[in-house]
């Protein structure tokens, strides 16, 4: 449990006015939410079924980084939600008022609590628990409940998370190129 003191709960008016900042470039999938002071960079992706709600701080997703299906993104009134550059987000994750760095793979399931810092290049395991201002060391694979450091990752586990990344961007692009033509279930 945090020591935190919590900030008043009124919030001004005018945070539900403002707009998501996304690049022409940017992929969001239907059904995915993108909610006020959110940012999406060159090349990003949401996919289907995610929730990034930036009503009470932002939100930034870095350039070709990808949020997978079914993720979300929220943050706290003194904690924003800032995603690097190259970075894969896997299934299901949540991620709450947290930096992630560049070249990061979060797997699927996973949660990563308030104030948590991961570092460029580390993977988070499937169904990993991140605690609250837990410090993820650059380059190291983290597992378990809650997150303890397991290894350093290889050169070739680190260019694959950069790898995993590119495939997204390739993916949003054909799904870019379709537009409304993606075949899709439509109930009668």
């Amino acid at each position: 449990m945090s020591n935190r003191q919590l900030p008043d709960p009124v919030l001004p008016d005018s945070l539900l006015e403002m707009h998501p900042q996304v690049d022409p470039t940017a992929f969001v999938a239907p059904g995915a939410v993108v909610i006020s002071r959110v940012s999406l960079a060159k090349e990003s992706s949401v996919w289907y079924n995610t929730v990034l709600r930036g009503d009470i701080n932002k939100i930034e997703i870095g350039e070709r980084s990808n949020i997978q299906d079914g993720s979300i993104i929220h943050l706290a009134n003194d904690f924003p939600c800032i995603v690097g550059n190259e970075v894969s987000i896997g299934h299901h994750v949540n991620l709450h008022g947290c930096t992630v760095g560049d070249g990061v793979l979060v797997g699927i399931g996973a949660i990563v609590l308030t104030g948590a810092i991961i570092g460029d290049e580390a993977m988070i395991a499937a169904g990993c628990v991140v605690k609250e201002n837990q410090v993820i060391e650059s380059g190291f694979l983290y597992a378990g409940v809650p997150a303890k450091k397991i290894r350093a990752l290889t050169e070739g586990e680190k260019q694959n998370n950069r790898l995993m990344a590119g495939k997204y961007v390739a993916q949003s692009r054909l799904y870019l190129s379709k537009g409304d033509a993606v075949p899709m279930y439509k109930p009668l």
